[in-house]
């Protein structure tokens, strides 16, 4: 009798195991970025009271790329899960990379909204260039080849007549490079990073000749996060919660409250002093983030038209396939309207 007692609770224990799911281990999502990554720092700081799916249902491993341009080839051979693309980084997975099941997931900056931040390009104070015509015959220095910073100096310039080669010369250099460059005079007109523009030695030095939002007439859709439909897919209620923590990072960063903490914590990951992000890091003073992580998908499109008419694109590319926004909509749906 007590051996069937005992078999009986066995089978009991078996049973209850088996009705009971197995805890699946988080979904590691590898992200690719370029600039500092400033939403997913809570994440990697395991901040629960800002991401309470890290580490349950998701986890983030954030690997670093010298240009987006790069996580193009990452995403397509499956070494990375989320791209961090430029506008035409984006439109070229696409057309180059044959990337049809890319998908566009989140905002990561829009430059040019009004208020706010936009890209600067400059010339020495002392190289007595006051025009777009001052840079004919000129060097002008971009991140590289069909970088966002590259299509608006083209565009600009395309503007007065001039073109790549015939009027000007366009060259590469990596963006901490192009002040140096531009101060030992071997360029005319560098892109300005967004820490420079706040840097006294560089203010003292330049003069900015214009904007990006002056080439693009308004917005552009800087930076944006993509990801392969397939992994979608799979991971739908995973990257769902991922999706909802980042929202609530974006709103905390740029929450006064937190902004110090957020500061920090920027500086920490690229080891540079808290004050180099002070003067503009979470403020007006900075790229526009949507707070409720939604991409502009009219300046998006505005901006791949853009590249097919310098030649960057070999057929005009309706972006509307490319876009899905079903995360950014659930997650605003159950965390709210964001406050301003």
């Amino acid at each position: 009798m007590a051996k069937i007692r005992r078999a009986t609770a066995a089978l009991f224990v078996i049973a209850l195991a088996a009705a009971i799911p197995a805890h699946a281990d988080p979904v590691t999502i590898r992200i690719g970025w370029q600039a500092p990554p400033d939403k997913f720092l809570p994440m990697v700081a395991n901040m629960s009271k800002v991401v309470p799916h890290n580490g349950h249902s998701y986890r983030v491993e954030l690997i670093r790329f010298g240009a987006s341009s790069a996580q193009i080839t990452a995403l397509a051979t499956d070494q990375i899960d989320l791209a961090s693309y430029g506008y035409s980084s984006f439109a070229l997975a696409v057309e180059n990379a044959n990337l049809k099941d890319l998908r566009v997931v989140l905002d990561s900056g829009q430059d040019g909204v009004p208020g706010y931040f936009s890209a600067e390009f400059a010339v020495l104070k002392s190289s007595g260039i006051t025009t777009i015509e001052g840079l004919k015959g000129k060097v002008l220095v971009a991140n590289g080849p069909g970088s966002s910073g590259d299509i608006a100096i083209r565009e600009m310039m395309r503007r007065h007549g001039m073109e790549d080669k015939r009027d000007y010369t366009l060259i590469s250099g990596p963006s901490n490079n192009q002040f140096p460059m531009l101060a030992e005079r071997k360029a005319d007109l560098v892109t300005i990073s967004r820490t420079q523009a706040t840097d006294p030695k560089v203010l003292a030095a330049i003069s900015v000749l214009f904007r990006a939002r002056d080439a693009f007439n308004g917005v552009t859709q800087w930076a944006l996060y993509a990801a392969r439909a397939g992994f979608l897919a799979k991971h739908r209620a995973a990257f769902q919660d991922f999706i909802d923590d980042t929202i609530r990072v974006t709103r905390w960063e740029f929450d006064p409250r937190h902004r110090e903490e957020a500061i920090e914590l920027l500086a920490k990951f690229t080891k540079r002093p808290a004050e180099v992000y002070r003067d503009y890091a979470f403020t007006r003073h900075d790229i526009y983030q949507d707070l409720d992580g939604k991409p502009d998908v009219a300046a998006l499109q505005s901006n791949v038209d853009i590249m097919h008419g310098l030649g960057f694109l070999k057929a005009a590319l309706d972006v509307k396939p490319y876009i899905d926004l079903s995360f950014v909509d659930s997650a605003a749906s159950r965390l709210g309207p964001a406050k301003p």
